[in-house]
C-alpha cells in the first residue's frame, strides 16, 4: 500500500544535506516516489493510501549497523576483563561448544534483530559465525530477519586454519597432547566452505531483503588458497568481503610471525585488498597499511563498544578518513559490545575520539559518526545507491523519531542530540522497503509478547545447559592463552598509529612501537 509521511521535519542525508522543516515523503511500493513541502496532489493519485502524520516527528533514513554477530545473542553481559583472544576461547570454545537447533539459531537472531529495529536500524550487516558449518545458522538468521521485516546482509563465515595456526607461539608452548587434541578438531575443507556459501547465496541473496556476502573470518585464520578464492568470487560476483583484521596487538604480532608482514599487506598479496573489502576493527595499522587502504578505497568498521570492552584499542578514524578510507560504524557482537542498540555505538564513537589530543580540529564530530552509521555503512555493504538517504528512487528505509522527546528539547541539532542527548526510545516508527515494521514502538509484523516469552525461555536454557560446558572447554586452553597473550603484547610491532595517541614514553611502557605517532 502506498504510504504518505506528512509534514515531518525531514533530514534527507543526501549529498547536499537537504532539510525540509515541514515536508512530505511519498512511498510507492518499496521505493521513495516523491519528497516535497506538500505532496497532497501526488498522494491523491493513490486511493489506497496510508497516511502517517509526522508533525511531531523527525524523519531520517534508517541506520545501517555495519558489523554484528547475532550468533552471540544469548551471551550479553556474560564476560568482562578479557582481551579478545582469551574472550574468544569462552564465546567460541575449542571444546564444549554447543550444537543448537534451527529454532535456537532463529531465536538468537530474533533477539538481536528486535533490539536493532527498536534502535532505528533498518539494515544489519551480520557476520554469522557458523561454528557447525551447516546451513542452519545463516538460514535461521535470514528467516528471523525476514519475519521481523529487517534487511539482513549476512556473511557465510569461512576459515580453514586451525586453532594452533591462527595464534602465535601456541605451537611452541603447549604440551603435545593438547596440541594433538586441537589438531584433531574437524574443520571442513576449502571446497566444502565455498559450496556452503554458494548454497546460501542461491537460496537467499536478493530475496526478502537478504544478501549473502563473503566472510573470511580473519587473514590469520584462512589459508592463502581460501582467500584467493574469496577474492575471485568477490570480483566475479561483485560482492563485499567482510574480514576481521588487526583488532588487537596480538593480531599484529601474528601477521609478523606467520607471514613476515602486516595482515593488510598479506590481504593485498592474495587479491582481497580492493574497494570491495571491509576490514572489521582495523586498529593496529601501520601508516603504509592506511595509505594502501585509502588508495584502493577499502572500508573499515569502527566498533568502539567492543574495542573498549575488550581493551583492543581505538581505530585511528581521523587518519583513516584523511587517507580516503571509508569508515562505517558497527555495534559488533552482543557478547563483546553487549548491545545491538546502535545509539550506544553512536554515543561511544562521538565521544571517544575527543580524548588523547588537545587539537580539537582532529576530534571526530557527531555528524561524522552519523555519516558512519548511514551512508558509510551502506558503502561498506556496497549498497550506497540503494539505502541510507531519503532520495527519490531509493529504498524506503525510514525512521521517525519523537521530536518532543525530552532530549530534543529544545531542538538545536537533531544529529548532535542523537549522539549526546536522546536514547533509542526516541525512535517511534521504522519503515523498511516501504513497509511499517514498528509503529509507535510496537513491532508490527510479529507477536512481540509471544516471541519475548519464547526467547526468554530459550536464552535461560542456553545459560543453564550450555554455558558451563563452554567455560569448561575454555579452561582447558586458558593457561597457554594467558602465556601467549603476555608474549604477544610484550613484542614490538611495526610503527604506525598509536591507540588513544599516548605519549611516546607511555607507549614504550605499554609495549607499543617507540616510533609510533
Amino acid at each position: 500500500m502506498p504510504l504518505l509521511i506528512r509534514q515531518g521535519l525531514i533530514r534527507t542525508n543526501d549529498a547536499a544535506g537537504t532539510v525540509l522543516e515541514r515536508g512530505d515523503v511519498l512511498v510507492v511500493g518499496d521505493r521513495i516516489a516523491a519528497i516535497g513541502a506538500d505532496l497532497s496532489a501526488e498522494a491523491a493519485q493513490h486511493p489506497e493510501l496510508e497516511i502517517i502524520e509526522a508533525g511531531n516527528r523527525i524523519v531520517l533514513p534508517g541506520f545501517v549497523d555495519a558489523h554484528m554477530h547475532s550468533n552471540e545473542g544469548f551471551e550479553m553481559g556474560r564476560y568482562d576483563n578479557l582481551p579478545l583472544e582469551i574472550w574468544l576461547s569462552e564465546v567460541y570454545p575449542p571444546f564444549g561448544a554447543p550444537t543448537l537447533t534451527w529454532r535456537e539459531h532463529y531465536l538468537r537472531a530474533m533477539l538481536v534483530g528486535i533490539v536493532s529495529v527498536r534502535s532505528g536500524v533498518t539494515a544489519l550487516q551480520d557476520d554469522v559465525i557458523n561454528m557447525a558449518f551447516t546451513p542452519d545458522a545463516v538460514d535461521a538468521t535470514a528467516t528471523a530477519y525476514r519475519d521481523l521485516g529487517l534487511k539482513g546482509w549476512l556473511t557465510a563465515s569461512m576459515w580453514d586454519e586451525g586453532f594452533l595456526q591462527s595464534l602465535p607461539f601456541l605451537s611452541q608452548i603447549m604440551p603435545e597432547d593438547l596440541k594433538a587434541r586441537l589438531a584433531a578438531l574437524h574443520t571442513p575443507g576449502r571446497a566444502e566452505q565455498i559450496q556452503l556459501f554458494q548454497e546460501l547465496h542461491g537460496k537467499w541473496h536478493g530475496k526478502d531483503g537478504m544478501r549473502i556476502i563473503l566472510g573470511p573470518c580473519g587473514p590469520q585464520r584462512c589459508s592463502p588458497e581460501l582467500l584467493e578464492e574469496v577474492a575471485t568470487l568477490s570480483q566475479s560476483m561483485d560482492l563485499p568481503i567482510h574480514c576481521h583484521v588487526l583488532e588487537t596487538k596480538t593480531q599484529a604480532v601474528t601477521g609478523q610471525e606467520k607471514y613476515g608482514k602486516t595482515l593488510p599487506a598479506f590481504l593485498a598479496d592474495v587479491g582481497c585488498m580492493t574497494h570491495r573489502l571491509t576490514m572489521n576493527h582495523a586498529i593496529w595499522l601501520t601508516n603504509d597499511d592506511i595509505a594502501m587502504m585509502g588508495d584502493v578505497g577499502a572500508s573499515i568498521t569502527h566498533n568502539p563498544l567492543a574495542n573498549l570492552k575488550l581493551g583492543s584499542g581505538v581505530a585511528p578514524v581521523r587518519k583513516l578518513k584523511n587517507a580516503g578510507v571509508n569508515v562505517a560504524l558497527g555495534c559488533d557482537g552482543v557478547a563483546s559490545a553487549d548491545s545491538a542498540d546502535i545509539f550506544q555505538a553512536i554515543k561511544a564513537a562521538a565521544g571517544i575520539h575527543k580524548i588523547g589530543t588537545h587539537d580539537y580540529r582532529q576530534w571526530v564530530s557527531a555528524h561524522e559518526v552519523y555519516e558512519m552509521a548511514t551512508t558509510n555503512a551502506a558503502r561498506s555493504g556496497m549498497m550506497q545507491d540503494e539505502v541510507a538517504s531519503i532520495e527519490i528512487g531509493k529504498k524506503a528505509d525510514l525512521i521517525l523519531l519523537d521530536r518532543y522527546d525530552w532530549g530534543f528539547l529544545p531542538l538545536h541539532d537533531p544529529i548532535n542530540q542523537i549522539a549526546f542527548s536522546v536514547n533509542s526510545d526516541a525512535v517511534q516508527t521504522s519503515i523498511v522497503d516501504g513497509r511499517v515494521v514498528m509503529r509507535d514502538r510496537k513491532l508490527a509484523l510479529i507477536d512481540e509478547d509471544a516471541i519475548r516469552a519464547e526467547i526468554s525461555e530459550t536464552a535461560e536454557r542456553f545459560r543453564r545447559d550450555y554455558c558451563p560446558a563452554m567455560s569448561e572447554g575454555a579452561a582447558i586452553v586458558r593457561p597457554w592463552l594467558d602465556q601467549m597473550h603476555e608474549m604477544a603484547t610484550s613484542r614490538t610491532v611495526p610503527a604506525g598509529h598509536l591507540p588513544l595517541r599516548m605519549s611516546p614514553s607511555d607507549a614504550r611502557d605499554r609495549g607499543y612501537p617507540a616510533a609510533a605517532e
